[in-house]
């Protein structure tokens, strides 16, 4: 609701431009079926529109979800993002997931585009500018503030940055990768030939020549077609020979000077052979171990530093090619800042709203819970541990309905759904101590208030040998409410803090009551005695 009274009332330049859809975090929705991925964010940035009047509202506007605009026409959006894809120009504002509005500028929309600004004589502190020219939305100028530290040192790299940015984009034409993908399926030798074989003769056949036709492929991109000339050495070892293994050609044109013929290769490779990219995501892992490894070795002898500094120039040539494909898995935390761990913490609070998994574990998980499961779901795109802890930092910053939560006497860190009630799960637990001391049957439905994987209709905390023993150990609660036994004991101490259970600590272990000494009614107590 607030965020459909915020785009009511928001009349600007990136109410009018093509609406953007946002995911509940607030991460912008790329299409990955068309290949799209972002290649370059940063922040604090303005939209100006130039023409005269409110900018008018294209059919796509139109036919949106997304409320007209009301209220007066503000020419100028401050505050905003800019994030670069392989496919479009992304505008986005922020304060909080309901309230963050999206609106894009697709590259083939883009006519001309100028940097401008800059100091002068008469103006020697002039923002640095980016001229649009659209074919859609007419004249537009994105201004920039330097970042979150409004540097003005700053703001002139992000103006190259984005610049560059864009311009590599548009040289690309990754938005046409698709239909050129299929038709190059079609004319594929291979189809052919394996058309007019039948059974496993036509699959050898076909696993044959398409090896061919990758290594051919392969060594026409980075060898330029076999002229690689005087700036191209061939190199068989290293990372350049793992790539060459892994491609199935012979050789691969990587040597120690990158000239710019090498550059081109590769920008014809990332055109030709678009598919091919998939296999250098398994160079990502290596990456981030190769730093790691030069971070926890910073104070070795003199005859490893010579080893480890062409190892770490072979990693800075591999990054720079995955970035220039648009990978920004290859980015670290250092290089790209609080920008990276904003993303990570969004990405993170969608893949714990993804099939609802943080309300199945009953409202909160250990670190180390979503350290595995998030890196298992990232496969060979693994984050540290150090850049989980940063982006738990900015979860609460952002307002993303989940926060860091640290018990205070065992120092247990757990992300923590901010619905969560611990005075209800306390209450809870306390109706779960009384079930057990009368010995009836736990019914599901009392658990449902809690979380969906309750206790089932005739399940029971059963005790041991056959002997009735009242109370609730961490055990019986884990297997109650679906979630650790590390996490059980946490809220059963919790709920002894807040008064709502009692201890009974003895050589078998702790076991936990409904606490009777606030009301003086011990009559629950009433069947150990007759017992007895």
């Amino acid at each position: 609701m607030a965020n459909s009274q915020n785009q009511q009332q928001r009349w600007s330049p990136i109410t009018c431009i093509t609406p953007t859809e946002l995911s509940p975090s607030g991460l912008i929705l790329l299409d990955s079926n068309d290949g799209e991925v972002e290649t370059l964010v940063r922040t604090n940035v303005e939209l100006r529109y130039n023409g005269s009047g409110p900018l008018p509202l294209q059919k796509q506007q139109q036919q949106s979800s997304r409320p007209r605009p009301k209220g007066p026409w503000t020419p100028i959006d401050i505050h905003l993002s800019i994030h670069i894809t392989t496919h479009r120009i992304v505008f986005l504002y922020e304060q909080s997931p309901s309230q963050s509005i999206a609106g894009s500028i697709p590259h083939p929309q883009i006519h001309t585009l100028t940097p401008t600004g800059g100091p002068t004589l008469l103006s020697p502190r002039s923002s640095h500018k980016i001229h649009l020219s659209t074919l859609a939305y007419g004249d537009l100028l994105i201004v920039f503030r330097g970042g979150d530290a409004s540097s003005y040192s700053q703001s002139a790299k992000d103006r190259d940055d984005v610049f560059a940015a864009i311009q590599k984009a548009r040289k690309r034409k990754a938005w046409q990768d698709g239909e050129r993908a299929k038709m190059k399926e079609q004319l594929r030798p291979s189809r052919g030939v394996v058309g007019r074989k039948v059974g496993v003769d036509a699959i050898e056949t076909r696993n044959v020549m398409r090896h061919e036709e990758n290594a051919s492929l392969a060594e026409e991109a980075f060898g330029g077609g076999g002229g690689g000339g005087g700036n191209s050495y061939i190199s068989s070892s290293g990372i350049g020979g793992s790539i060459a293994k892994k491609m199935g050609g012979s050789s691969v044109i990587m040597g120690s000077k990158m000239g710019g013929k090498n550059t081109e290769a590769i920008d014809r490779f990332l055109i030709e052979a678009g598919d091919l990219t998939k296999v250098i995501q398994s160079y990502v892992a290596k990456i981030e171990r190769e730093r790691a490894s030069a971070a926890a070795t910073s104070s070795s002898t003199k005859s490893s530093n010579g080893h480890r500094a062409n190892t770490s120039e072979d990693t800075a040539k591999l990054v720079n090619m995955l970035e220039n494909m648009g990978m920004t898995s290859a980015l670290s935390a250092k290089e790209s800042g609080s920008v990276y761990h904003k993303q990570l913490s969004r990405q993170l609070v969608d893949f714990l709203r993804k099939n609802d998994k943080l309300s199945k574990a009953g409202g909160m998980m250990t670190l180390t819970d979503v350290y595995c499961l998030f890196n298992r779901a990232r496969a060979t795109n693994l984050i540290s541990p150090e850049d989980l802890l940063k982006s738990l930092e900015w979860m609460e910053k952002l307002k993303l309905g989940m926060s860091k939560r640290v018990f205070e006497e065992s120092g247990v860190v757990v992300i923590q759904d901010d619905s969560f009630d611990d005075e209800l799960m306390a209450r809870k637990l306390a109706d779960l101590a009384s079930e057990s001391l009368h010995g009836e049957k736990i019914l599901g439905n009392q658990m449902n208030d809690v979380q969906s994987g309750s206790l089932g209709p005739g399940d029971r905390i059963m005790p041991a040998k056959g002997v009735f023993v009242g109370g609730i150990t961490a055990l019986d609660v884990s297997k109650a409410l679906k979630f650790s036994a590390l996490l059980a004991n946490e809220q059963l101490l919790s709920a002894e803090r807040m008064g709502w259970l009692c201890r009974d600590s003895t050589i078998e272990g702790i076991r936990f009551f409904p606490n009777c000494f606030s009301s003086g009614d011990f009559s629950i107590f009433a069947r150990f005695s007759s017992t007895a």
